[in-house]
């Protein structure tokens, strides 16, 4: 058998189909080289613009004018843009990038960041392509927030040292947000509280200059304090906006603000600590209080006599005291079973500088009014809702008088302890009355602070992570707004806590 030889027609028509196939393959290969080029240049390009445009939302709140603030967004955008994609990054060239801020929604910013390169190519120069141009596009908005700063400024801050560095702290979280679009207000507070800086859209520099002013001292009113800041919040009424508490304190909540019924019967409870009922560790038969009510009566005799005319149990019928509207704080230690209590004492501040724990100006005849330990004698027990609805009994058990008391089942006001955890359920039931409003949506961060030297009581983390609904509190709630408790240990790590805190409002805003 002959062998099958190709013939010079079929070798041509090979060198043709593989002439034909280069033309084809070539090209392909050269357009997957260089579309990888491209991938890795548009990943890095759109990484840069996304980069600039978020820190270009957050440094929206640079400078007191809108036009400042914009200034320094472009400025902060191109910045953050050249450091994600530096010069002649893969051999592109043309670099540009623009940058522009707009209202996109109610108070609510966005910055746009529009960027491209020109990406020289390799393979496809063969058919003419020097080069294609990459863009990419990012975009971040920020809407703009009310916060109501609530300032612990009682007498422990100043006992510990942590007076200025609280101030100093709360001034660098002021400067962190945007004036004249962001509205901030300030609340300080120990047993009165004061509203020291009205919500205002421009704020600096006044808000820091009256956080400069504090004096720390005073008790702990910590349910008035977050009720207050509510109501603040409540008053400027934008469901639109980011509406916040931030709750800085050092201790425990040990004061009570309610209208507060006057003890109109004799009663066993323990004593205030001056004659007759010298011991705070004893019991006594405590007649009634000696407060006169509005017609000028006391319980023992008629405005016109000056002697005792009624007795027990039989006392002036005509006696018909209102309610003393103030403070009433535990002394030292509010987890104490017995010792001190004061009041009834002014809701209110004057300034930040006099925090008014005096006794209030309607306690005519009163035992407190000459001697604010001596305020059990006048004060029948702790309603059960504070001034401002909050219950005053909850997630702490309180101590109430026994069976057979004249005043039983109520909370009582000679006991330290009780003031404390019903100052502990009320301020917890402000938080979340603020959390619960379907309008507001209210967010609450607290920060607390710790003392090494162990001068001063430290904040209950337990109740701190329930005012904020921490993710990690217990009693987390995952249908109320989400918000964070940050401790400080000591002083020195304030300001980063309160950063911190500003940080975090600020991602939550973009």
């Amino acid at each position: 058998m002959r062998p099958v030889t190709r013939g010079k027609s079929q070798r041509g028509i090979a060198l043709m189909i593989t002439a034909l196939s280069t033309l084809v393959v070539v090209p392909v290969v050269g357009l997957a080289i260089d579309a990888g080029f491209l991938y890795v240049v548009k990943a890095k390009l759109v990484a840069a613009t996304d980069a600039a445009a978020i820190a270009a939302a957050r440094s929206l709140s640079k400078g007191l004018t809108l036009a400042e603030q914009e200034a320094s967004a472009i400025a902060r955008a191109q910045a953050f843009f050249d450091a994600n994609f530096p010069n002649g990054f893969f051999n592109t060239t043309n670099k540009t990038v623009n940058v522009q801020v707009s209202e996109t929604a109610y108070r609510t910013r966005t910055v746009y960041v529009q960027g491209a390169v020109d990406v020289g190519l390799y393979f496809m120069r063969v058919f003419g392509y020097t080069h294609s141009t990459v863009r990419s596009a990012g975009k971040a908005s920020r809407r703009d927030v009310n916060v109501i700063l609530v300032l612990d400024r009682s007498g422990s801050m100043d006992a510990s040292n942590s007076c200025e560095p609280m101030k100093d702290a709360a001034q660098l979280f002021v400067n962190q947000f945007a004036n004249g679009r962001d509205r901030l207000g300030l609340i300080t507070f120990g047993m009165s509280y004061l509203t020291a800086f009205p919500p205002d859209q421009n704020f600096k520099p006044d808000l820091a200059n009256t956080i400069a002013q504090i004096d720390c001292s005073g008790g702990t009113g910590t349910a008035q304090a977050i009720s207050k800041a509510y109501e603040l919040l409540q008053a400027i009424d934008e469901p639109g906006t980011l509406n916040l508490i931030v709750f800085f304190s050092d201790g425990l909540p040990n004061g009570i603000t309610a209208d507060f019924p006057v003890k109109t019967v004799t009663d066993t409870r323990y004593g205030h600590g001056w004659s007759p009922y010298s011991s705070t560790s004893s019991l006594y038969s405590m007649e009634p209080s000696p407060c006169r009510d509005a017609n000028g009566e006391r319980y023992d005799r008629r405005p016109w006599q000056s002697y005792r005319t009624y007795y027990a149990p039989n006392w002036n019928p005509y006696w018909n005291p209102q309610p003393k509207t103030g403070v009433i704080a535990a002394q030292g230690n509010a987890t104490r079973s017995k010792g001190y209590t004061y009041g009834v004492t002014f809701m209110e501040a004057n300034s930040v500088t006099d925090n008014n724990e005096r006794v209030i100006s309607d306690s005519n005849g009163c035992d407190f009014a000459s001697n604010g330990w001596k305020v059990r004698r006048d004060i029948a027990y702790i309603p059960d809702y504070d001034k401002y609805g909050n219950s005053t009994r909850g997630y702490q058990p309180v101590y109430t008088f026994p069976a057979g008391h004249p005043y039983a089942g109520k909370i009582r006001p000679d006991r330290p302890i009780s003031i404390g955890r019903a100052s502990k359920n009320a301020a917890d039931n402000a938080a979340r009355r603020a959390r619960q409003d379907p309008r507001l949506s209210v967010v609450i961060y607290a920060i607390g602070l710790g003392d090494p030297t162990g001068t001063v009581t430290p904040p209950d983390d337990d109740l701190m992570m329930r005012l904020a609904n921490d993710p990690s509190s217990p009693a987390y709630n995952p249908d109320e707004p989400e918000g964070l408790y940050v401790f400080a240990p000591d002083r020195g790590e304030l300001a980063q806590a309160f950063y911190r805190v500003a940080s975090e409002i600020l991602r939550l805003s973009q």
